[in-house]
């Protein structure tokens, strides 16, 4: 085992036209999936859970192997000692808090019944145990829940989005509990989310999904260093991806590629050579007609044609053909008057500020 992950987990498996191929492995730490919705996030947990048998996997969790389909081997749900706690939290409506708690924990009588006590005191419900689910609020019942998982003493906590239904500071608070009982518990948790800040919050280690494959692995304090907030977003699918030779130009560095040529300014550490560079949607700016541009800005003006318009709630996508028919990513605000014009077919001016360029990889 030296050396080794505490979990090493792959599958591949068909879901009607869509196919999930993902492999990933963790410690004894907080594990975040993270991914827009239909990425195949949640099936992978159900996967793990030992509800979905993939056409192909394997899982390992410390020593015990869970699942090798090349071995015709597949342990059972209700053998693998993983809690899953589902978005719709799936209490037991006739029960009570405390009967809801103990359903899980093995032995029975006193045992039972201290050990639900203790975890409904550790997420703060002691006093609280004879109500039923319909007598807690959303976040009481949402505390009951993560209860009941961990009371069963389980090798892997799995939870699909579970604050989902919950806003603002309930859901920073039952963040920040979870996040404290998986560090004194040392239970491995993987976490579903499509929301950033459970990301910031809860990801030891994050894993990023789209279209059924995990495009990126990453350390969660790593991920927001300088230079790898574009590997990140680039991996969801989302912001602009630059790929090119970085030149000594007038007045500082450039990028060259396909898309023309990308203007810098003042960089240190580049050198010559093949690269990659960032640009995030906002940061790349249309040009109007009637309005000088600025001179720090005037290197970068590209022409594209708008191929897509999507109205989002607080602003507009353009998904636009520049060069050599690369499509680039822009987003206007809403109020904008070139939000309230665009128009697909169109051809527009649009300017990157040198400063927003992210330089992700060099040399």
């Amino acid at each position: 085992m030296a050396g080794e992950l505490f979990i090493d987990f792959r599958m591949v498996h068909p879901l009607g036209s869509f196919r999930i191929d993902a492999s990933f492995g963790m410690d004894r730490e907080s594990c975040v999936l993270f991914g827009p919705s239909g990425s195949g996030k949640s099936s992978l947990l159900r996967a793990m859970a030992g509800l979905i048998s993939p056409r192909d996997g394997y899982m390992r969790l410390g020593d015990r192997v869970l699942m090798d389909t090349s071995r015709g081997i597949f342990v059972p749900s209700e053998l693998r000692r993983t809690s899953l706690c589902f978005q719709s939290l799936a209490l037991f409506p006739h029960m009570t808090a405390l009967e809801n708690v103990g359903y899980g924990v093995r032995g029975g009588g006193e045992v039972k019944r201290r050990r639900a006590l203790e975890w409904l005191e550790r997420v703060h419900m002691r006093g609280l145990e004879n109500r039923y689910p319909h007598q807690l609020s959303g976040g009481q019942r949402q505390r009951v829940a993560i209860a009941r998982a961990l009371a069963a003493d389980p090798e892997l906590l799995l939870l699909d989005e579970p604050f989902s239904a919950l806003d603002g500071p309930l859901r920073r608070n039952l963040r920040k509990e979870l996040r404290d009982l998986q560090r004194q518990t040392r239970i491995p948790m993987v976490y579903v989310t499509h929301n950033m800040d459970d990301v910031c919050a809860l990801g030891d280690r994050v894993v990023i999904m789209r279209d059924g494959q995990v495009r990126g692995v990453f350390s969660g304090r790593s991920m927001w260093e300088a230079g790898r907030a574009g590997e990140v977003f680039s991996a969801l699918g989302w912001g602009n991806l630059l790929e090119g030779r970085f030149i000594r130009s007038e007045g500082g560095w450039a990028m060259v590629g396909p898309f023309g040529e990308v203007f810098l300014g003042i960089r240190e550490g580049l050198k010559e050579g093949p690269g990659r560079a960032f640009v995030s949607p906002e940061a790349v700016k249309p040009v109007y007609q009637d309005v000088p541009i600025q001179e720090d800005l005037r290197r970068n003006v590209f022409e594209g044609t708008v191929e897509e318009v999507l109205p989002l709630p607080s602003f507009v996508r353009l998904e636009v053909s520049v060069g050599e028919g690369r499509i680039w990513q822009v987003d206007v605000p809403r109020s904008s008057s070139f939000a309230l014009t665009v128009r697909e077919g169109m051809a527009a001016l649009f300017t990157i500020p040198p400063w927003s360029v992210e330089v992700v990889g060099c040399g």
